[in-house]
């Protein structure tokens, strides 16, 4: 690769990710792409990132923050920084293969109506060690907007690589939102938007017991508010969100709710939240037998 080829920006966002940040960085520099550059946004860690950081400062530019705002907004501090013209997202504790980069930028050289791309991933547990084998399903492509609404969020967030430009139009990261703030720019971007899923593992995606994706309750809640926020922005417009299907989306989010209050074992809440989804969605059989089991 030659200075001929676009810039692309990484953004990687930290926080008391220490003990994984070399890796992740060191598998940045290990790509087959030039060039790039790498923003790590420290968003107001107490552990030692700067000093493991050390060995890395030539080669990236460290962008701290004075106190710990969240990952929407160390991202956004990202992207408000970044020269290239595409943007790519890893995460502190995440590892790229070497030809992510080259891959996702073919891509979109040969797809020009394309804007965003994510890809497939292996699952690592805490030492790097891989759990299960990648997403065997292919991906979804084009026009995704619908499909991302009415699923839980299939896009692994250190696969995602945007046309810069794509910001103009959707904005930043939603800072109000402490989490699925990557499920709502996805949808964002998706609306109005070609999205292009490569049928391929480009990432390895870190499952961390500290990481915010393991408080369900937390999830629960913030994936309640970009459903609603997403059928408030796109319901009554071309190719958004018909009141039927925002009505079936809630359904399927308060029997996933009532579901996992079933596993631990607070049977209260588990028919509260099957009795929710029954409201939206009044014949769903699944969601009847569980009801009635506790009535």
């Amino acid at each position: 690769m030659n200075s001929n080829y676009p810039l692309v920006s990484v953004i990687l966002p930290t926080y008391n990710c220490a003990r994984f940040l070399p890796e992740s960085v060191g598998s940045v520099l290990s790509q087959t792409y030039h060039p790039y550059e790498i923003m790590v946004i420290d968003d107001g860690s107490t552990d030692n990132t700067k000093e493991v950081l050390q060995p890395f400062m030539s080669r990236l530019k460290y962008l701290p923050l004075e106190q710990n705002k969240g990952l929407p907004t160390a991202r956004n501090t990202g992207i408000q920084a970044a020269q290239g013209a595409y943007i790519a997202f890893i995460d502190a504790d995440d590892l790229w293969f070497p030809e992510k980069l080259q891959a996702d930028i073919e891509y979109f050289s040969q797809h020009p109506d394309t804007s965003m791309v994510y890809s497939k991933h292996l699952n690592i547990d805490e030492k790097g060690g891989v759990f299960d084998g990648a997403v065997k399903k292919r991906l979804p492509s084009g026009n995704i907007f619908v499909q991302l609404f009415s699923e839980q969020n299939f896009i692994i967030s250190s696969s995602v690589v945007v046309r810069k430009e794509v910001f103009e139009t959707t904005g930043l990261f939603d800072e109000q939102l402490f989490n699925c703030q990557d499920w709502d720019m996805w949808l964002r971007i998706a609306f109005s938007f070609k999205v292009a899923g490569i049928n391929k593992p480009l990432v390895k995606y870190r499952h961390n017991p500290r990481s915010l994706s393991k408080n369900r309750e937390n999830v629960l809640k913030y994936q309640k508010q970009v459903i609603d926020k997403t059928y408030a922005a796109f319901k009554d417009t071309m190719g958004g969100i018909s009141e039927k299907l925002y009505q079936r989306r809630l359904a399927s989010h308060y029997a996933k709710a009532g579901r996992y209050y079933l596993r631990i074992g607070n049977k209260r809440l588990a028919n509260e939240n099957f009795r929710l989804s029954l409201k939206h969605e009044p014949f769903n059989f699944r969601t009847l037998r569980y009801y009635f089991k506790f009535w």
